[in-house]
């Protein structure tokens, strides 16, 4: 229900935590269904599962909205975005995940499969851009993916456009 998907959105800002620990924050400290008139009663990790999975398709669509919204509600123009890569590593064995690959652990745990995680972010900090890719991508492989992402949601606003990235992701 869109009532779930706000609450979970605002949940997200608001307290990041687990499904699971969200489910149970939603019950037993916060206020927020009372906003959203969500059911807290109903709420459990697999519904927030559910729902996660089905925004998580939507995500181009919901970023290039935020984004645009953005721009409008505070008139920018988004010429300077900064361009990061971190990863995040998993405990348990991620058999069954086409992204989770052994790589270059930024923690050190090379022990582990991880995926890296790209965001693009105008000078104001607001996300333009994410993406999830394979744990074993280099940081280089990664950039034109997200400039060329990043090109088609421009459209026709497109003008000059300075990205900022740090060395490890130059390239010629």
């Amino acid at each position: 229900s869109a009532r779930l998907a706000i609450t979970q959105i605002i949940s997200r800002a608001v307290y990041p935590a687990s499904e699971y620990k969200t489910s149970r924050w939603l019950k037993e400290n916060s206020a927020l269904c009372e906003l959203t008139g969500a059911d807290a009663s109903g709420i459990t990790k697999d519904k927030l599962y559910g729902m996660a999975h089905r925004l998580y398709r939507e995500k181009n669509g919901l970023e290039r909205h935020l984004s645009n919204r953005t721009n409008d509600l505070f008139s920018l123009d988004d010429r300077i975005i900064i361009y990061d890569l971190t990863n995040t590593y998993f405990e348990g064995g991620m058999k069954g995940s086409r992204l989770a690959k052994f790589g270059r652990s930024k923690e050190k745990r090379n022990d582990a499969k991880q995926v890296v995680l790209a965001a693009v972010v105008n000078k104001e900090g607001f996300l333009k851009e994410s993406q999830i890719f394979q744990g074993n991508m280099s940081d280089p492989e990664s950039l034109r993916s997200i400039l060329d992402k990043l090109k088609s949601h421009r459209g026709n606003h497109a003008g000059k456009q300075v990205v900022v990235i740090d060395a490890g992701i130059s390239t010629k």
